[in-house]
């Protein structure tokens, strides 16, 4: 059975290219992933599977799990809504703009493949939305004409994730085609809202979606993340005196005060924040590998050139293991910096900088003797030419949400790169795809029969 299953996928190796091609020109931006997920119904009624559709309710969510719940998003209003501690539903409820932070159009897809009893479960879950396809002017291909070339598509999304969600769909296809015979349910999850939010799956586990174990199939470069970094949106907002030029000075007194010139105060201290606990924090199984990435992402500020500007907004990014802390240890230890940078510099102090916050994602691992890793790996190691390395990855993704919120064993692994994602050109390499579906087909064999 296991060389039936192999074979099949081999055959199915052009379908899958077109497959992908045709889910890519499906444009499926967050806040806008309606068409994506009525193809993947669809098709998932077309192999004969139970196919549940819901839109994630929010009130729900932040009621079930109030420390992770985030606001929805949209692409075309991404991370509107600041926060200073947690997010609330009642302050999204405030604020106004539940016309656009929802998710009316953007239904989650759950298809079930139910097994005959008495077999483990397995769930395979993949996000439909992907992020902008801006600054549109650096493209060289058609973000959504999944152009091919050398062997590599290109496209919006192609990698993250819609490879991986084609790769499971195909692999449940050629389990239904042979008719294999499984004891357990496989449970295939396709989710809105993973970028930004993770609202997605964190409502398929409040909607009772379990099993014995889970593969997100982000892209891992067909190998296995144990374990994914917490995340946290940051900004930090900066004052000034705003004096036209010739005002700046009276005398030898400094009057005007861009609120950009102090910038490099709070930047220093974040640096420094970045090193200090690098220096301290080590994973055991990643001693080389640092615990902690604080990116500075935009400047915002100013009106006129020849004013000194009265504000502006520093936005950015953490990245962080469970050895540097938990999401809230994460927000103090930012909060405890810019406090700093305020205190060290006497203009700071009298226009202090204040810190909020965007989003957040808490850390997860599981153990890497799991049974899931070592089903995953031994089928690997015949499929890829050798065992795939396990490891935690470096970046956060949905499995936060079925480890901690929802209890199940999971790991991450799918084709693409993630290091190739978010950006202009975004491609996958084709001959990742074949490889990928076999692995996930003959995972599903032996955890399920």
């Amino acid at each position: 059975m296991e060389s039936k299953i192999a074979a099949k996928a081999e055959e199915k190796a052009g379908k899958i290219v077109d497959l992908l091609g045709e889910l890519v020109r499906i444009p499926s931006l967050t806040g806008e992933e309606g068409k994506g997920q009525d193809f993947v119904a669809s098709y998932l009624r077309g192999l004969g599977l139970e196919v549940d559709q819901w839109e994630p309710d929010i009130k729900e969510l932040f009621d079930k799990f109030p420390d992770v719940a985030q606001y929805p998003t949209h692409w075309q209003h991404d991370l509107i809504l600041p926060y200073e501690t947690l997010p609330t539903y009642e302050a999204l409820m405030e604020s106004r703009k539940m016309d656009v932070l929802n998710y009316r159009g953007r239904p989650n897809v759950v298809g079930r493949l139910t097994g005959e009893g008495g077999g483990k479960s397995l769930i395979l879950n993949g996000h439909i939305d992907t992020v902008t396809i801006e600054p549109v002017g650096e493209w060289t291909h058609d973000p959504f004409g999944a152009e091919i070339s050398d062997d590599t598509m290109f496209g919006r999304g192609v990698s993250d994730m819609k490879a991986g969600v084609i790769a499971g769909l195909i692999a449940l296809e050629c389990l239904v085609e042979l008719g294999v015979p499984l004891r357990g349910d496989v449970i295939f999850q396709s989710v809105v809202n993973e970028e930004h939010a993770g609202n997605g799956t964190l409502s398929c586990v409040a909607r009772g979606y379990t099993a014995d174990a889970a593969i997100v199939m982000e892209p891992t470069k067909n190998e296995v993340w144990n374990g994914n970094t917490g995340g946290v949106y940051w900004g930090a907002k900066l004052k000034g005196r705003p004096r036209p030029t010739g005002a700046r000075w009276a005398g030898r007194t400094q009057e005007g005060v861009s609120a950009m010139e102090r910038l490099p105060h709070v930047i220093n201290q974040l640096m420094d924040l970045e090193r200090r606990l690098n220096a301290q924090a080590r994973h055991p199984d990643l001693p080389e590998q640092n615990s902690l990435s604080i990116t500075i992402g935009r400047v915002r500020g100013g009106h006129y050139d020849t004013v000194t500007a009265s504000e502006c907004v520093l936005n950015g990014c953490a990245y962080f293991g469970s050895e540097v802390g938990n999401v809230l240890e994460v927000m103090e230890h930012l909060r405890q910096t810019v406090g700093r940078a305020n205190e060290a510099d006497p203009l700071l102090r009298d226009l202090p900088a204040e810190v909020f916050f965007l989003h957040h994602d808490d850390t997860s691992e599981v153990d890497r003797d799991e049974p899931i890793i070592r089903t995953l790996v031994s089928v690997g190691e015949k499929v890829l030419g050798g065992k795939p390395p396990v490891y935690r990855g470096n970046v956060s993704c949905d499995m936060r949400h079925l480890v901690n919120q929802g209890g199940i064993p999971t790991i991450v692994f799918g084709p693409g790169s993630w290091d190739l994602i978010h950006s202009p050109d975004e491609f996958i390499p084709l001959r990742a795809l074949v490889p990928c579906v076999q692995t996930l087909a003959l995972t599903i064999y032996e955890w399920c029969k």
